[in-house]
């Protein structure tokens, strides 16, 4: 079933917003690249708030001793807990993605209009 959740512009690009979905508290994002995401909104460590964490993007090298690049920008939830890493476009966690994995949700846009798939 679609959802309404809300318009584009309402979500400025390389940023967040929190919205209760069939009492589901639901994160959406808004990449830098301008892709659109939803997660659960809760860190399933501690049931930690994601909604009020920091949405960022992680530092990689892509070989040993070479320059670390900041990648990814508005693609990486960070729970203000305990700082626990998600990938907003897998769910999975980028410190131990078997174990702790957030739920993603499908959105679509139509008429530039924002709709969640439960």
């Amino acid at each position: 079933m679609k959802y309404r959740v809300c318009q584009v512009e309402e979500i400025p690009r390389g940023e967040k917003r929190s919205y209760t979905i069939k009492n589901m508290p639901i994160v959406v994002v808004h990449s830098k690249q301008g892709k659109f995401y939803a997660i659960y909104g809760v860190c399933p460590h501690h049931r930690g708030p994601l909604a009020a964490g920091v949405l960022g993007g992680k530092t990689e090298a892509t070989q040993p001793g070479q320059d670390f690049q900041y990648v990814r920008e508005g693609e990486i939830l960070r729970c203000p807990w305990h700082g626990f890493s998600f990938d907003v476009t897998t769910g999975a966690c980028l410190l131990a993605s078997e174990r702790l994995r957030v739920k993603t949700y499908p959105l679509t846009i139509d008429d530039r209009q924002v709709f969640l798939d439960v």
